[in-house]
């Protein structure tokens, strides 16, 4: 008997019962779906983060309060100042830079009202964020200097409280009982941003937040942009030297900020994604081996239903490989006719959700799909050879007498 005969016998053999042929592909299938629907859904929630961390661009740097040993008593986390900011200005490298504080409040307009958070923030903010203006201007060092009741609204919070189309510059807004002058609109942004999504936010003076609306002389952090990469990191140094001057600490390990830069963010995001993708894959594999368990059971009582077929095909001559070979074949063909179906299923389903549920990048990777085929070919060889062999060693006089 040459391969293609037994091939086309094992063929014959699935299609005799088409149910069970369905059934025993459908553990794989659900497998081979899972597998890469969620390597495909981790893919684009890691690019759509990247997307949005690298649109700020890649020569930023954080500064938030806390820090420290461990081991040691905690930090203040109110020691970030805006004076520690407009030193910060005055490095070589520090092309841009704002102190951010925040905090959310309800807005009122003309009788609407909706909730935004309110971000005071300096005139630097607009080039460390990448902030475009649809209407009007930003926050100049104009208004930072004199405390000026101004505010900047993000492009939902100004359909909110005004419809869209409508050009607000000009009216005022409610913030915390205490009105402001519109000056400007942003333009739509998306996503989320550092203090929270740039649509939803509303931008005032740094200085006015902390004297006449949050009553605090500290900021949340502060944000500089370094220029170009190659300037980050002796910019890093440079604050951090200067940082320990100004807060008067001699020890590296008590110090009472962090310094991190956008490059850092993107790196640690990749671990962690990379972690939860793989342990998520693997927690959807099980579902693989169970399919393969399935798919030898039916194979063992394939085994039994041909016993006689088996007796048959050794008395015409068949050998024990040829018995062997052609369950194999059997359960192979059963693992890559449900890997098949699955790779469909798992991309298609993958573009769906993630282009019209969760909107993120569609991320398509040819490994995934080798990943699945080879995947479904072990299962199909692991668990085919028990029963193949079990077929193998039939004796086939005892095959012929079996009943």
């Amino acid at each position: 008997m040459n391969y293609v005969e037994i091939f086309q016998t094992a063929l014959t053999a699935l299609r005799a019962n088409l149910m069970r042929t369905a059934l025993t592909m459908l553990g794989i299938i659900i497998g081979i779906t899972s597998v890469i629907l969620i390597i495909s859904l981790a893919q684009g929630a890691t690019a759509a983060i990247t997307n949005q961390i690298s649109s700020f661009g890649t020569n930023l740097i954080f500064i938030t309060p806390g820090g420290g040993n461990r081991n040691g008593p905690p930090i203040p986390t109110n020691t970030l100042t805006y004076e520690d900011a407009l030193e910060i200005g005055e490095l070589p490298y520090a092309s841009a830079v704002t102190p951010l504080i925040s905090r959310q409040y309800q807005i009122v307009a003309d009788g609407l009202t909706t909730n935004a958070s309110v971000q005071g923030v300096s005139e630097g903010y607009m080039t460390v964020q990448s902030v475009t203006m649809d209407k009007g201007d930003f926050i100049s060092l104009d208004d930072v200097n004199g405390l000026s009741r101004v505010a900047v609204l993000g492009s939902k919070v100004a359909g909110d409280l005004f419809g869209e189309g409508f050009d607000p510059v000009g009216e005022t807004v409610i913030i915390n009982s205490k009105p402001f002058r519109v000056v400007g609109v942003t333009v739509v942004k998306g996503g989320v941003g550092i203090g929270g999504n740039p649509d939803e936010s509303v931008y005032i003076p740094v200085t006015t937040a902390q004297t006449i609306l949050m009553g605090q002389n500290f900021v949340q952090n502060i944000q500089i942009d370094a220029g170009s990469p190659d300037q980050v990191e002796p910019l890093q140094n440079e604050i951090n030297q200067l940082l320990l001057d100004r807060h008067k600490i001699t020890d590296e390990n008590l110090k009472d900020f962090r310094i991190e830069t956008s490059q850092q963010f993107l790196s640690t995001l990749g671990t962690i994604t990379n972690l939860l993708t793989a342990m998520l894959a693997g927690i959807a594999a099980i579902s693989l081996v169970v399919g393969g368990i399935g798919i030898m059971n039916i194979m063992l009582v394939t085994v039994t239903e041909r016993t006689k077929e088996i007796g048959l095909l050794k008395a015409i001559g068949a050998k024990r490989k040829d018995i062997l070979v052609q369950f194999l074949i059997e359960s192979v063909v059963l693992t890559l006719s449900g890997g098949a179906v699955g790779i469909v299923l798992g991309i298609s389903l993958s573009f769906l959700i993630t282009t019209f549920m969760l909107h993120v990048p569609f991320v398509f990777q040819i490994s995934s799909v080798l990943l699945a085929v080879g995947v479904s070919t072990l299962v199909g060889v692991t668990f085919g050879v028990y029963p193949a062999q079990r077929a193998a060693r039939l004796s086939p006089i005892d095959a012929l007498r079996y009943e």
